[in-house]
């Protein structure tokens, strides 16, 4: 057995792996970027490496650093988590070059995996049935293209070495295939190092069900059960359960003994995920994942066994001890990945402090890697928690999860737990059998009315900066806001508006708020033809404040970073962005233009517009990509682009402007 493991992530999964190897005995160190310095896993752990900056490729996936760290703290092996290196054959290589041990599969075998093309093909050799399509991958466009017709539509254009979703495209008719093409090779490249691209046949309304497999490399393999997965969007999970929700007669078992063949075929010594597509009663390979899950944890609670323990003990060697009869699945546990994204804005993720962290306890597993006061930075994946419950079928189970969702409270960044709510809460998922395409079918329904305090969230907003800049405020008497004027460049001297006006960009545009004041600290805003008077209470401390908005109270917690103001309740959280205005609107100049900014702090992978170009309204002009998302900047209407600032590979900040697109002359 080993002597001292080096986890070589981040986060949750890190202390979740220290967990363990404390349990068995084994001393732990971790590693940090300059991003995670101070974060609760580097704390939790206590030794800890610096690899290098913020950038996952300056630090966390730099092969050479995280060896030189096992080095350094004396590890004799290397346990990757999740993510980043997890699936890496080169530092596989590069560790066993060293002389110490990686904690999962061979670097062949994960050559063979990590490879979509070649473990097709395994698959199809061990017997297993596979998707219709391509066999081989290419990274030449004029190929896969011809690949497509070849197969027809509607297709599926996957990144060879692909995973979390990354690379993936779904084309119902051959109108945007260079496009899809050229984006899919360009997210493979970025996320993989590999532009190579699969096509096969896309199979709508599929379930997408995966089965835990644990090999010793000697030829013994178990099964521990299958996890449902099909509640996901952009083909990255959100929901995960185990068992599986009700299968046809004897699917089951094919789907067990098809995992098992796999393993078997290829000698596996590892933990690792066979994942498969079903439709109706038939089922296809999708891919193997040669390492730990995000979602072991529902295995861990139907099987009461430690997955991270069996994980090290077969890198160690150790064969399997008992026979598979001997293991058994109780009861239903479902895990919820609780997320800083916006829900209102397409779960575009959400930049910020966490200023307020409250999560369930009893009867509940939570697995996090932040706490009250991080960060969320735009370097890494912005998952806050996983919770799990377990119970003894599913009605008790999904009972149990919204207890838990109930007493989650979370602030000062958006966030997904409302969203999970209403999610769990659907009869389709509650009561029915999800499939791939339930959660986007369940978003294109219009949403349930908002709370009224969200509904005037703008008009909150509008009121506290008001109520901060003043000398004499309520609630945060010494807050900085005091240094908030109602200037503007180019106006005339000493000019100061008879009523302080704000600019606020939300979810539905610019709006412009007008902000007065009556007898008693009450603020009445104005925003277009909606009204609402604000009272602020007295604060104590970290507490939400109590605010009365048109006579009714509530409870909302509201800070400010940067030029961003939250607001939430716990539940939901509404962010807009502050800036002073005049109060006199005066009509745009001849030409004026949009300028676009980033939304998030991150990198520029394509510009598509020059400066002197003319554009239409809808065009894309660049993409940035933040957080694993890609984002396209568009045209907001025709006319030429001007002073096109952004580079491809060069990092951008949010708020930054990255183009103005001057509006088409029109004639009278």
């Amino acid at each position: 057995m080993f002597d001292k493991i080096l986890i070589a992530n981040r986060g949750e999964i890190a202390r979740r792996i220290a967990r363990s190897c404390r349990q068995m005995g084994i001393a732990v160190a971790t590693v940090h970027s300059d991003a995670d310095r101070d974060a609760l896993h580097v704390r939790d752990i206590g030794e800890s490496v610096r690899l290098g900056p913020a950038p996952a490729r300056e630090s966390y996936l730099h092969i050479e650093r995280v060896v030189q760290a096992a080095r350094q703290v004396g590890a004799d092996a290397v346990h990757p988590g999740y993510g980043f290196l997890s699936e890496n054959a080169d530092l596989a290589e590069a560790l066993q070059a060293a002389g110490i041990a990686f904690i999962g599969p061979m670097p062949q075998t994960l050559r063979d995996f990590g490879d979509k093309a070649a473990a097709k093909r395994l698959a199809q050799a061990a017997g297993v049935p596979t998707i219709p399509g391509s066999t081989g991958a290419s990274a030449d466009p004029a190929e896969v293209a011809s690949m497509m017709a070849a197969l027809g539509y509607p297709a599926l254009l996957k990144a060879a070495a692909g995973g979390g979703g990354k690379g993936i495209r779904i084309l119902h008719g051959p109108g945007p295939l260079a496009d899809a093409i050229a984006a899919a090779m360009r997210e493979g490249a970025h996320a993989f190092g590999d532009p190579s691209l699969l096509v096969e046949r896309y199979l709508p309304h599929g379930r997408h069900v995966e089965v835990q497999i644990l090999g010793d490399g000697r030829g013994g393999v178990w099964h521990l059960f299958e996890r449902e997965c099909s509640l996901q969007r952009r083909h990255q999970k959100v929901v995960e359960e185990a068992p599986a929700l009700p299968l046809p007669a004897g699917l089951r078992r094919q789907l067990l003994d098809a995992a098992v063949a796999l393993a078997r075929h290829v000698r596996y010594r590892a933990l690792g995920t066979v994942e498969f597509l079903l439709v109706g009663e038939a089922f296809h390979f999708l891919e193997v994942n040669p390492r730990l899950q995000v979602e072991h944890p529902v295995t861990e609670a139907v099987t009461g066994l430690d997955l991270v323990e069996l994980q090290i003990r077969a890198a160690a060697g150790e064969p399997l001890m008992l026979a598979q009869d001997a293991l058994r699945c109780d009861g239903h546990a479902i895990e919820v990945r609780l997320y800083a994204e916006d829900p209102a804005q397409d779960f575009l993720p959400s930049t910020g402090t966490l200023r307020r962290l409250q999560l369930p306890h009893d009867g509940v597993r939570v697995e996090t890697g932040v706490d009250a006061g991080a960060v969320i930075t735009p370097h890494y994946d912005p998952m806050v928690a996983k919770l799990i419950v377990h119970g003894t079928d599913r009605p008790a189970a999904l009972a149990a999860m919204r207890s838990a969702l109930a007493a989650t409270r979370l602030t000062g960044v958006a966030h997904n737990l409302g969203f999970l709510e209403t999610l769990l809460a659907a009869p389709e998922v509650a009561d029915g059998v999800p499939d791939t395409g339930t959660i986007d079918r369940l978003l294109s329904r219009p949403a349930a009315a908002p709370a009224p305090w969200r509904a005037a969230a703008a008009h909150i907003a509008a009121a506290w900066a008001l109520q901060q800049s003043r000398r004499d405020g309520v609630a945060q008497p010494a807050s900085d806001w005091s240094t908030l004027t109602h200037w503007r460049l180019g106006a005339s001297a000493g000019y100061r508006p008879l009523r302080p006006q704000y600019e606020l960009r939300g979810d539905h545009g610019v709006l412009k708020a007008c902000v007065g004041t009556e007898a008693g600290a009450v603020f009445c805003v104005q925003i277009g033809n909606r009204g609402h008077r604000v009272a602020f209470g007295p604060a104590a401390g970290d507490a939400p404040l109590r605010i009365t908005l048109d006579g009714v109270t509530v409870s909302l917690s509201i800070g400010r970073d940067g030029d961003r103001i939250w607001l939430g309740d716990g539940r939901h959280t509404e962010t807009l962005q502050l800036r002073p205005a005049l109060q006199v609107e005066r009509a745009p100049a001849v030409g004026a233009g949009a300028a676009l900014t980033a939304p998030l702090t991150g990198k520029v992978l394509e510009v598509r517009v020059r400066d002197g170009d003319t554009v239409a309204a809808g065009q894309v002009l660049l993409v940035i990509e933040s957080m694993k998302m890609e984002m396209r900047i568009t045209a907001p209407h025709a006319g030429v682009a001007r002073g096109v600032a952004a580079r491809v590979g060069a990092g951008v900040e949010r708020g930054a402007v990255l183009v103005v697109v001057d509006a088409s002359e029109v004639s009278e």
